[in-house]
């Protein structure tokens, strides 16, 4: 599991091209494309990314910091959206819940082959 809390570190994520290309444009579309606009924003409003990598299990998870548990359950029980990012060899899951009353927020991006509740409960969702 990788937690990343600047934007700006997304684009240093191990993930498929195709699914960094997508996920880069769900994360700056509601700025208007704009990359600044975007990472100012994440800096501001507390927003970040937990990335669920396909050797996470729930185990794994129970050895998180409490308030990543936390905020994996929130995604989970209360997603605004849950997209599918399409890749040929494993597409991902990306899901959004706004946590703060100034439109800060959680993602969650986990590939789909995940075996984690997380990511089977968000699934179910697409």
């Amino acid at each position: 599991m990788k937690v990343i809390k600047n934007f700006n570190l997304v684009n240093e994520l191990t993930l498929p091209e195709q699914v960094k290309a997508a996920l880069h444009n769900e994360l700056i579309e509601p700025f208007n494309g704009d990359v600044n606009t975007t990472a100012d924003f994440w800096s501001e409003y507390d927003t970040f990314l937990i990335l669920l990598e396909g050797s996470d299990v729930d185990d794994s998870l129970v050895d998180a910091d409490e308030d990543i548990q936390y905020f994996i359950q929130y995604v989970t029980d209360n997603p605004e959206f849950v997209v599918l990012l399409n890749d040929d060899t494993c597409p991902y899951l990306l899901a959004l819940s706004v946590t703060t009353t100034a439109g800060g927020g959680c993602y969650l991006l986990a590939p789909l082959t995940s075996k984690t509740t997380p990511a089977t409960t968000l699934s179910k969702m697409l």
